[in-house]
């Protein structure tokens, strides 16, 4: 009997044998422990190094039923080691052939908790070492096992209704047979190593931090790295990559903003070396986003770009955070090169407990082979882009497609004393993902914030109806995500409402605001007043010393920050009739 009538005779009909049959003698019991077991040995492939054991259960029914192809050299029983072994899904639908792992010793030895982090570390430390292609490398199954699905190195899906046929069910198990003997380091000690090894293991991704420790630990091993900056900073810099994960750092060259990226992702245990922190450098010449996502070439066959194989290894290492920096990003036009990711960014969603996107790439560009690598690639929700921007004459300005998807840091004061002293060394600390990742993704998710986000609305409507005289007013974006930032602002107690709040106009507001009309002139005098607190104020928006005014009333405004702001970009707007909030 064909291995495809097997299986399919098995998922059909194990669920009323399990309810409702006895075990012993049972047709189905013997098709997994023999029949199927006797048809993978006839494969030329499978030799007699292989040891081949299926399972119904042991004196009962079982409720996820499988079929193990073992090395004999690398484990002989399903309760430790790595081996092959097609899975049942507990509702019959599915059959997955995996390379996985054995969980029973690990469970005895371990906690729950700790077993499934050193079955994820083992299974990120296999990848990083095999080419694995046409093989999915996550661990989204859905088995009904928490220790099979954690434990997956590599796998395919197969549906009970569309089972491919005999010959592909043997390709796939040749071709899996052929990764798992490439398999050296799952013996004896080697395993133990790497199980013991601190650096792979995958964090618990429910740990819950103390926000403020962590940002003054943040803060101490950035100035012990002989770098000083703002106060608030660094909490500005949190607030903004957990409330959207897109950060825009500007400022002149040479002011720290692709250092900052770098030694806050540092100091979380993201770097180079382990592969969580990248910077690349914009081209001047990048006119679409073939350089991050890939291309098809001449010969029809797909070429990942540098952004395609960085989401894949973070979604493979899913619990840990991922730096993306694209290091001067407006040498090219930005909606030129990245306006699709942008795109891909809107699209999350929750997907249970996790933060999904729409897939990443467009059946299109990719071949038949790469397409099973990389055709369910998505943004995962432990990937943080930051751009680094110089604002002068060599550079493109910035739309409000981008400008509205971002928080915008602005680096313009310097401070150039450098702290010598004995300063304690400080190491990097490894944190996991929820230290930064989402919460929120709309207003439905923060309901139980509302008295926050009544207040956010409040400020944010006076604002509204001013910049709506130059058809400058924002939407639901905007607003969701400066209430985001108040929010998780308040619940750690990082700075008071309104320093917050003056950040948010500062950097999600004001950067929208460019022209030469008298109306831009009219908007920055209103939103000065409503900055400065003083709605009675007096100004007569012709008069070319408005800005000198505007500044002798700087004196205890609600929102300084941007009150300077916009004083500076009145001032230009007087000496030159055109203003912008970039330098």
């Amino acid at each position: 009997m064909s291995l495809k009538t097997l299986f399919k005779e098995v998922m059909d009909n194990y669920i009323k044998a399990r309810t409702s049959q006895p075990f012993k003698g049972n047709r189905i019991g013997d098709i997994l422990r023999k029949e199927i077991p006797q048809e993978i040995q006839k494969f030329d492939f499978i030799g007699d190094e292989y040891f081949i054991k299926g399972s119904n259960g042991q004196g009962n029914w079982a409720e996820i039923p499988w079929v193990a192809i073992m090395d004999k050299n690398i484990t002989q029983t399903t309760m430790e080691g790595v081996y092959i072994v097609y899975l049942f899904s507990s509702d019959m639908k599915r059959l997955y052939l995996t390379l996985n792992q054995g969980y029973t010793k690990l469970k005895d030895k371990y906690s729950k908790l700790v077993a499934i982090k050193k079955m994820l570390s083992l299974a990120l430390k296999i990848r990083s070492k095999m080419e694995a292609k046409g093989w999915n490398t996550d661990n989204n199954l859905s088995i009904g096992n928490e220790f099979y699905e954690k434990g997956t190195i590599f796998y395919k899906k197969y549906e009970n209704d569309d089972l491919p046929d005999d010959e592909t069910l043997k390709n796939d198990l040749h071709d899996l047979i052929n990764i798992y003997k490439n398999v050296s380091v799952l013996s004896g000690e080697d395993k133990e190593q790497i199980y013991e090894n601190e650096e792979d293991y995958i964090p618990d991704n429910d740990t819950s931090y103390n926000v403020k420790d962590e940002l003054d630990y943040i803060k101490s091993y950035i100035k012990n790295q002989g770098f000083s900056y703002n106060d608030k900073l660094i909490e500005n810099f949190y607030l903004s990559l957990k409330s959207k994960p897109f950060l825009i750092l500007a400022g002149i060259s040479g002011t720290g903003k692709s250092k900052l990226a770098r030694l806050f992702a540092e100091a979380i245990g993201c770097n180079t070396k382990n592969g969580r922190f990248m910077l690349v450098p914009v081209r001047p010449d990048w006119s679409d986003s073939t350089e991050l996502l890939g291309y098809k070439d001449m010969h029809n066959k797909f070429h990942p770009g540098v952004l395609t194989n960085f989401i894949k290894r973070a979604i493979n290492d899913i619990n840990r955070p991922y730096f993306f920096v694209l290091d001067e990003m407006n040498l090219a036009r930005v909606e030129h090169y990245f306006s699709d990711i942008l795109s891909i960014i809107e699209s999350r969603k929750k997907d249970g407990d996790r933060i999904v996107t729409d897939h990443l790439l467009n059946k299109e560009l990719l071949d038949e082979d790469s397409f099973h690598e990389y055709g369910n690639l998505y943004i995962p929700e432990n990937l943080y882009f930051i751009g680094t921007v110089n604002m002068d004459e060599t550079t493109f300005p910035f739309s409000k497609k981008v400008l509205d998807r971002a928080n915008v840091i602005e680096f313009s004061d310097v401070n150039l004393d450098y702290f010598v002293g004995d300063i304690e060394e400080i190491t990097e600390k490894v944190l996991n993902n929820s230290f930064l990742k989402s919460e929120f993704l709309t207003l439905n998710d923060c309901l139980d914030y509302r008295e926050i986000i009544d207040d956010v609305i409040l400020v944010l409507k006076k604002i509204n109806d001013v910049l709506r005289e130059g058809n400058l007013h924002f939407g639901y974006r905007v607003r969701d995500e400066i209430s985001f930032y108040m929010i998780y602002n308040e619940l750690n107690g990082l700075m008071d409402f309104d320093e917050a709040m003056d950040l948010e106009i500062l950097q999600k507001i004001l950067p929208r605001i460019h022209g030469s009309s008298i109306s831009m002139k009219k908007i920055l005098v209103e939103l000065f007043k409503i900055c400065s607190g003083n709605y009675e104020a007096k100004y007569e928006y012709e008069d070319m010393d408005v800005s000198d005014k505007m500044l002798k009333d700087m004196d205890n405004c609600v929102y300084p920050r941007s009150a300077e702001k916009i004083i500076y970009m009145v001032r230009r707007y007087e000496e030159d009739g055109f203003t912008s909030y970039w330098l």
